[in-house]
């Protein structure tokens, strides 16, 4: 019986043309400006930045020995690096890069890294912001992008709890402020419970409820920091939160997963959330979870299951290094591409450039899912070029602003943005 001979493609065949298909991919959606759903004001302009700091931006760590001694010792470090030196066109040296930055003239250089992240919106949490960080009006009009509130829950209670005589006056002060931050043009709300408490949901104890209550006013009365903590309050606001949010039709934002170590990481999955997901009440409440790293597959599995739960793996791109890659992968084993956003979260344009090229090269497998390409292929597991590669570009970007209809809605229930597509993820 005669032998048959297989012809194999050679592993560099094989990069070229998966290269190749990446660069089409990624070409297609090069003009597609991006909602960064997630992010914080900038700092104001100029500022010279020291290694301590350029290392600091790319930790979540609180102790400086972190930035000042292992930082430059992670792959995300490494990585971030590399990518920022091809932005300024410099040497990939963290010595260089900063010679660079510093050199520059800051609005000039500040506004080109910000063009080329593609960003057309930025929805800003202003309840996280350095002592020299732009206002939403200022930011707008350093950066030429426009800019949206999200309004920080926990903050806002913060600040009204002093004024009420009991938890229910409280919550009603709240809600009142929501509607209002919403009416002055906020698009969204975000709480920080898994900072402040656990996110392992149980129903509102009255009587610990008062206890808490009594103790924060108390505080605040006093001139002490009236800093909302535990189950008890935390939880309670949540709740009552979620309910304002489902009335004004804008998302809740929830913080969960990979965070500073002012949180307990163990307390931060997003599965404790499940009572917001099956209680009847809060039916379409559009619930956005926020990181999700280490629990992105919690999450994903969560948005496969319930129609209004979205996620995003902001931090984790580019924080985790060549986790993000597997991260993305295992997201979109689950996650439909629709309910997977994309959020820079940092404060700095540096750092945002840094997190948009990563965020840029793991997409792969998100576009081709849109596309309906070989996900093998376009990850880079498989070696045939797909005949779906060659069709018309105009469907393909059809097929882009289609998904992108249905990837807005989370984010933006009260913005249009016109003709163009706007691309989450």
């Amino acid at each position: 019986m005669r032998s048959q001979t297989r012809t194999r493609r050679s592993s560099s065949d094989s990069t070229s043309i998966n290269t190749d298909v990446a660069g089409e991919l990624l070409r297609v959606w090069a003009d597609q400006p991006a909602i960064d759903h997630h992010c914080h004001p900038l700092r104001r302009w100029p500022f010279q930045l020291s290694p301590e700091e350029l290392r600091g931006a790319f930790t979540e760590a609180l102790d400086p020995q972190l930035a000042a001694s292992h930082v430059v010792n992670t792959v995300a470090y490494r990585d971030a690096v590399r990518r920022i030196a091809a932005e300024l066109d410099c040497d990939p040296t963290e010595a260089a890069v900063l010679a660079q930055r510093n050199a520059a003239d800051p609005v000039g250089y500040a506004k080109g890294l910000l063009a080329r992240t593609a960003t057309a919106i930025m929805l800003v949490d202003t309840g996280f912001a350095s002592a020299d960080a732009f206002t939403l009006a200022e930011q707008e009009q350093a950066t030429g992008i426009t800019q949206r509130e999200i309004v920080r829950l926990e903050r806002l209670a913060e600040g009204l709890i002093q004024a009420a005589d009991d938890p229910r006056e409280w919550f009603i002060a709240v809600r009142a402020g929501l509607r209002a931050a919403v009416r002055g043009g906020a698009v969204g709300v975000k709480t920080i419970c898994a900072y402040r408490a656990t996110l392992k949901l149980r129903p509102v104890d009255t009587d610990a409820l008062g206890v808490a209550f009594s103790a924060t006013r108390l505080r605040a009365q006093r001139g002490q920091s009236p800093r909302l903590s535990g189950s008890a309050l935390c939880q309670a606001l949540l709740f009552e939160g979620a309910q304002e949010c489902l009335e004004l039709d804008v998302p809740l934002q929830v913080h969960c997963g990979f965070g500073d170590p002012d949180e307990d990481l163990a307390e931060t999955s997003p599965l404790g959330l499940r009572p917001l997901f099956i209680d009847p009440a809060y039916r379409g409440l559009r619930v956005v979870l926020l990181h999700c790293y280490p629990y992105h597959r919690e999450a994903a599995y969560l948005g496969s299951v319930f129609p209004d739960v979205y996620m995003d793996l902001s931090l984790a791109i580019p924080f985790a290094g060549l986790e993000g890659s597997r991260a993305m992968r295992e997201a979109l084993g689950l996650c439909p591409t629709s309910k997977l956003l994309y959020a820079a979260d940092r404060c700095w344009p540096i750092t945002r450039a840094a997190s948009t090229s990563s965020r840029t090269e793991l997409r792969r497998p998100g576009l081709a899912a849109v596309l309906g390409l070989d996900n093998r292929f376009a990850s880079g597991l498989g070696s045939e070029r797909p005949a779906d590669l060659d069709r018309n570009e105009l469907e393909v970007r059809d097929n882009l602003r289609r998904w992108d209809r249905s990837n807005r809605r989370p984010v933006l229930p009260t913005v249009r943005g016109g003709e163009k597509a706007v691309v989450g993820f």
